[in-house]
């Protein structure tokens, strides 16, 4: 039974906090994809393992962040919050994913706990998320420039 309690107060999951959605929404340039987007409708393409109900079905792709269906540096940004507790061993394998699908020029929008260094891409700005919560996490928004072209190991066949 699905009862009302007015001191009760409830929002959306798996999306950004208001101000977190603005800040990146203000840093967007050109075609964008949101990887482990929640429920999330920020960008002009959304991709996560889980559809949500909000999610528009013309631009959401169902997919693995470990193996995104994207031809290679098709977007002008890229957008991801991954999952905070990823483990070291499998962080690599995100962040050359995420790179793969950047333009050159291009930027990614990488929020988490943790930032990386990322070949052919430069960080170019990295933003604290502060909050009123004691003890509680922030996040660290990395903006990462895609400086170099990416070496494709498919053309030497």
């Amino acid at each position: 039974m699905n009862t009302h309690n007015p001191k009760l107060r409830y929002k959306n999951v798996y999306q950004f906090p208001q101000d977190t959605h603005d800040f990146i929404k203000s840093k967007i340039i050109g075609t964008s994809l949101h990887v482990c987007c929640g429920n999330s409708n920020l960008g002009d393409y959304h991709i996560d393992i889980e559809k949500q109900e909000a999610q528009d079905k013309d631009v959401f792709i169902l997919a693995d962040m470990f193996h995104l269906p994207i031809k290679h540096q098709s977007f002008d940004t890229v957008i991801c919050d991954p999952i905070w507790n990823l483990g070291y061993h499998v962080r690599h394998k995100l962040i050359w994913e995420l790179r793969d699908c950047v333009k050159y020029q291009g930027i990614l929008i990488f929020n988490s706990l943790w930032f990386p260094k990322i070949n052919t891409m430069k960080l170019m700005d990295l933003s604290v998320g502060l909050n009123n919560m004691a003890f509680r996490n922030v996040s660290l928004v990395g903006i990462y420039k895609k400086i170099q072209e990416q070496f494709e190991w498919d053309n030497l066949t």
